[in-house]
C-alpha cells in the first residue's frame, strides 16, 4: 500500500477518513487485477462497484448504542429486520481509530449511521445496503455474515463476486463513492 492510504493524523475528519477507506479498497483491487469470468475479482472489487458510505453518529440522544459489542452482525441485522423497512443492514468496512475493520451496522433512510456496537463512532462507513429480511434469510442460511467468515470472504460474498448482486437486494441509502 502506498503512502498516500495510510493516515498521517488519526484526529483528520470523516472526509478524510472516507477518502482513506475508499483508496484502501482501490489499492486492494487493483492489486488483485481481474478474474476471468467473474463480475467482480475480489470483495474490495464488489464494495467499489455497489458499496456506499455513511454518515457517522454518535446514537441517538446521547446514549450508549444498546449492541453488545463484537456482535455487530447479529445485532444489527436483528435490528434492521424489527424495524419493519425503516433501517437498511449494512455490511462493509468502517474505519475506526487507525485502520479499516469488517464491520455492520443498520443505516437510516438519510444515510446516517445507527452504530449497535461501537460507543464511539467510527471514522467513516463504507458498505452494501441489503433489505433487512433479505440479509436475514441470507444469514441465517449460510450461517454468518454477508461478506465476512472469519476474516476470509464469505460464500454470499463470493457468490456476489462471481454472479453479481441479485436485483432488487440492496437498498437504495447512503451517497455513492467519489469517481476515481
Amino acid at each position: 500500500m502506498d503512502s498516500e492510504a495510510v493516515p498521517p493524523d488519526v484526529t483528520a475528519g470523516p472526509a478524510d477518513a472516507e477518502f482513506w477507506l475508499v483508496d484502501w479498497l482501490r489499492l486492494d483491487a487493483a492489486a488483485r487485477g481481474a478474474r476471468s469470468g467473474w463480475a467482480h475479482s475480489c470483495l474490495a472489487g464488489l464494495l467499489l462497484a455497489h458499496g456506499r458510505l455513511f454518515t457517522p453518529a454518535p446514537w441517538p440522544d446521547g446514549e450508549q448504542p444498546p449492541g453488545e459489542p463484537g456482535k455487530c452482525f447479529i445485532e444489527s441485522v436483528s435490528w434492521a429486520w424489527a424495524s419493519g423497512g425503516e433501517l437498511a443492514y449494512v455490511e462493509g468496512w468502517a474505519w475506526d481509530l487507525a485502520f479499516p475493520v469488517e464491520h455492520a451496522w443498520c443505516a437510516a433512510p438519510d444515510g446516517v449511521v445507527r452504530d449497535l456496537t461501537w460507543p464511539r463512532p467510527g471514522a467513516a462507513y463504507l458498505g452494501l445496503p441489503v433489505v433487512a429480511e433479505a440479509a436475514a434469510a441470507l444469514m441465517g442460511e449460510h450461517g454468518g455474515p454477508l461478506l465476512h467468515a472469519n476474516g476470509a470472504i464469505g460464500p454470499v460474498a463470493e457468490s456476489w463476486m462471481r454472479g453479481g448482486v441479485p436485483a432488487g437486494l440492496l437498498v437504495d441509502v447512503g451517497r455513492p463513492l467519489p469517481a476515481g
